[in-house]
């Protein structure tokens, strides 16, 4: 079961683990299916502003264009500072962690002191209580060139040696590092790889920490690393494994489909399983835009809620529709937005669409009732920096898809909603993701 210790999450059911890291990490895959008898602890988070390395975040005095390790350009945190409160200026660099992680390695916890000397200068060793591995196959993307692309991309402009942030991976599947753990959570800069690696660890990344106690109360940590969607479509980049992911769940749908005759419930937990997964992407998306610690908003109706909280509120909402979909196009992430559940409804019937303009048009039916409008929140410009090129491609057909319905709407005197727009994709309703559970 997943329980919330603040901004981290805890998974202790090794079904629930391997379902979650499904499209994450081959190797550790097999490593659980090899040592199934073992016992495992899951700990994931996505990385805050507090998280990330001080020399990549806006400190002290400093103005935001020292914030480097975050997804945005500078005019992009001016936008988003409008709207949020001010990003915030932090001294802390270390990674916080929930306490089941030291538990787990029988591991004292720093507390601060009392008095005239607050500062915690012992840093124990997470490796005298462990053996503590990267992840090699999460590793690609957090290689420090493709930081540097990142930066360019963005116009952020440093004085950093990149040469000199490259880390040392192994040739094996798992790289042996050091961890120190300091009074704010894991990481000094005496952990030499692990602090060259933070180098590449945006706000809003993905970390996961896998405990393993073996039949002879050895201990291991496994770490793995994710990047943020956001990643994939600055630099034009396949997320390779969501891809194998997807693809591995279609042909197990598909032999499904031939050899079993519980096919369609297969097809469907399946589905629902990767729908899930999608949504917990957008959201995580969504939460580059705002300086609160895990808040979504909807990009239309701005309403915001902590998505681990309230995530139920939102729908992942296909623009191209999924039964029109390839493959590719169906958990392409730019074929998605994080829609609170009425304008998720509206936006599914073509009620209401996205110009050119990236300014909402509404069906005649609605456009002259304002007191619904308001209502319903649809009366203030909507949130545009998420409409990127790839999404408007996408909106272009669903631009298309909304004219055929008004034309259809308009030739009946009477008409049902459900007689002129039947919805024949997944169940978008779904809510058993883990955060939830």
């Amino acid at each position: 079961m997943a329980k919330s210790k603040k901004n981290a999450f805890v998974i202790d059911d090794i079904d629930k683990i391997k379902d979650f890291l499904e499209g994450k990490s081959e190797s550790i895959i097999d490593l659980i299916n090899n040592n199934s008898n073992d016992k495992y602890l899951l700990i994931y988070k996505n990385l805050t502003h507090s998280d990330v390395i001080t020399a990549g975040k806006r400190t002290g005095n400093q103005d935001i264009d020292k914030y480097y390790l975050c997804y945005l350009t500078e005019d992009e945190l001016e936008k988003v500072n409008e709207r949020s409160q001010q990003v915030e200026s932090a001294k802390q660099s270390n990674i916080t962690i929930p306490h089941e992680f030291y538990n787990e390695l029988n591991m004292p916890i720093l507390e601060r002191r009392i008095g005239a000397q607050t500062t915690q200068h012992e840093h124990p060793c997470v490796n005298d209580y462990a053996k503590v591995y990267l992840v090699n196959d999460t590793m690609k993307f957090f290689d420090i060139d493709y930081t540097k692309k990142i930066f360019e991309k963005l116009n952020k402009s440093t004085n950093w040696d990149f040469e000199k942030y490259k880390v040392n991976l192994s040739n094996d599947v798992f790289t042996e590092i050091k961890l120190s753990e300091a009074i704010h959570g894991l990481g000094t800069e005496g952990d030499v790889e692990f602090h060259k690696l933070r180098r590449s660890m945006f706000k809003n990344d993905f970390i996961m920490f896998l405990i393993r106690t073996d039949n002879n109360d050895k201990k291991y940590v496994y770490i793995m690393l994710e990047k943020n969607p956001r990643f994939f479509t600055i630099l034009n980049e396949t997320n390779e494994q969501w891809q194998k992911y997807l693809e591995k769940q279609n042909q197990i749908a598909m032999t499904s489909a031939k050899t079993s005759k519980y096919a369609n419930n297969i097809h469907e937990a399946k589905t629902r399983t990767q729908q899930n997964k999608w949504r917990n992407m957008l959201a995580q998306e969504m939460m580059i835009y705002t300086n609160v610690d895990n808040e979504v908003f909807c990009p239309f109706t701005l309403v915001e809620a902590d998505y681990y909280e309230l995530g139920t509120l939102y729908r992942a909402s296909h623009i191209k529709a999924f039964k029109n979909c390839d493959s590719r196009e169906a958990y392409d992430i730019n074929n998605g937005l994080l829609l609170l559940a009425n304008a998720d409804a509206l936006f599914d019937k073509y009620l209401i669409t996205v110009g050119e303009d990236k300014k909402l048009i509404f069906s005649f039916t609605l456009k002259d009732n304002y007191k619904l409008i308001n209502k319903l929140l649809l009366n203030q410009p909507i949130f545009d920096m998420i409409l990127n090129d790839q999404r408007m491609e996408y909106m272009k057909e669903h631009r298309k898809k909304f004219e055929e319905a008004e034309e259809k709407r308009k030739s009946m005197d009477n008409y049902d909603i459900n007689d002129v727009y039947v919805q024949e994709s997944v169940n978008e309703d779904s809510d058993d993701s883990y955060q939830y559970e």
